[in-house]
This record gives structure tokens, sequence and C-alpha cells, in this order.
């Protein structure tokens, strides 16, 4: 999937700068495409191989494979949720997808580079301009069912994405709820929209993995005990105890983040940490 969102930024350069493309561009396109998506999926696999073999997942060599990484990344990811259900499969669904959308976009490629022959047009006058136009019978028999492929098989390959994006999201939210507990919907978005997955695995293969709801429910226990609101374990103001930080990793991106950051260790008791009777810090 990543290499068809890389072969887009050659294309919209050619024909930004050229006003359009031909079939030798098209060619310099899949190959700058697919040189980027190879490093790519060899830092993704990285990032996978390593979360995984910590986590004791076996096969961890589909990590660098197209599809099955997919698939691993659901087995590092384990339970996920949709609409509200879980799955325990939801990278194998992902990876059928991925399979049938790629399926789809080679076959919309090949009916491209196919129906590009010059043979097939013929420049015509419209008014007192002039246009290419493509004619039917100049187009050999075996190939005329393409020209209605240029219509219904983008779109039906916009349909397959749209419930692969779906899949992937939910693969990509619960992993990241994993190792990324700081900010998973921005590494889920990072990961499905953009073709950037590989970097993002790779940066955070080294964090160690999270449970996400005890986190969440530590942290909001945190924050309740700093307003002085009585907490689940009793009493009231900030403990060391159930710190949702402690377990954290640090983030991969912890170089550019200030004091201030959510994911920063909060005080957690002891000289300096407690609370004047005026509210302010000592």
């Amino acid at each position: 999937m990543e290499y068809f969102n890389w072969l887009l930024i050659p294309q919209y350069f050619m024909q930004y700068v050229f006003g359009g493309i031909t079939l030798d561009q098209i060619y310099i396109c899949m190959g700058v495409a697919g040189a980027l998506y190879l490093v790519c999926l060899l830092l993704g696999g990285l990032g996978l191989w390593v979360m995984g073999t910590r986590q004791g997942i076996k096969h961890a060599w589909l990590a660098f494979l197209p599809f099955a990484n997919t698939y691993y990344a659901g087995k590092v990811a384990g339970e996920s949720a949709l609409f509200g259900q879980r799955m325990k499969r939801s990278g194998l669904y992902a990876m059928l997808l991925e399979i049938l959308y790629v399926a789809l976009q080679i076959l919309s490629l090949v009916i491209s580079i196919i129906l590009s022959n010059p043979a097939y047009y013929e420049t015509r006058s419209v008014g007192e301009s002039y246009t290419r136009q493509m004619v039917m019978e100049n187009i050999p028999a075996h190939y005329r069912w393409m020209v209605a492929g240029l219509s219904w098989v983008p779109g039906v390959a916009m349909v397959a994405f749209l419930i692969l994006v779906v899949f992937l999201c939910t693969v990509y939210n619960a992993l990241f709820r994993k190792y990324y507990v700081r900010s998973p919907f921005l590494m889920t978005f990072l990961s499905v929209m953009l073709p950037v997955r590989g970097i993002v695995l790779f940066a955070v293969r080294r964090n160690e993995p999270v449970d996400y709801e005890s986190y969440i429910r530590a942290r909001v226990e945190t924050i309740m005990g700093q307003n002085g609101a009585p907490t689940a374990q009793g009493g009231s103001g900030q403990s060391a105890e159930g710190n949702p930080f402690s377990d954290y990793a640090d983030s991969p991106f912890s170089e550019f983040d200030s004091p201030s950051d959510v994911g920063a260790q909060p005080p957690s008791g002891g000289e300096g940490a407690a609370d004047d009777t005026d509210g302010t810090k000592s």
C-alpha cells in the first residue's frame, strides 16, 4: 500500500513541472517510489522484528515481507477493538484487504500503461482548438474492456482502500497503545495515512510495551490526586504508587521534548514536591 502512496509524489511532481506525464516518466516514477518504499520496508521490518522478538512472538522474519508485515503487526499489537468488538485477527483481515487493494492498483496501472499507446489516439479539432481523443476502433478487441476498466477499477480500489484504512487503524492503534501511549492516535495517522509507517515503527522499537487501560487509569488517579480529589486508593494528593509514567519508556523523540511535556516524569512526593499551604510549589 505504501508503494502507491510514494508513487503519487513523483507523479504529481512530473505533472506539475511538465504539465503531463509520459510513459518513460511513469517508469521513472515507479523506480523512485520503489526505492523509497524499500527503505521504509527495511526500517519498519527492523522495528517490528525488535518488538516481536522481545515479546517472544515467533516468525519475526515476516516483519520484512510485504503484506506479511501487516499480519505480523497485528500479532505484535495483540487484541484490538473495532466498533467496540474485540478482535484477535485484525492483522490477518488487514493483510487480505491490502492484497486486494494492491491487486486493483496494479490492474489500474497496467491498464493506464497499455492504453497510453499513441496508436490508440487521434488528434481532432474542437472549435478553434485541437484535442487528443481515444478512438475505440484503433484499440484491439481484447483490450477494449480496459476502456471501461479505467472508470470502474479505480472506484472499486477506492472502496477497498476505505475499508482497508479502517482495519489498519484498528491494528496500529492497538500497537501504539502499547508502544507509544503518549499519542497513539498521531502515530496511527502517520502509519496509515502517510507512507512513513516504517520510519514510525523504527522510531518506537525500543519502547517497553505498556498496558494502555492501566496507564489511563493511573494517569486519571494522578490528576485527581494533584487536584486534591479522593482516589481509588483512598486519600488525596499525589502518591508515588500508581504513577502512570513510571513504567513508560522514553519517547523516541525525547530530545525534542520540553520539561512540561505530558510524558515528562511528574513529581512523586519527597522533598521539594509537596504543595505549600498557599498552593505554590516549593
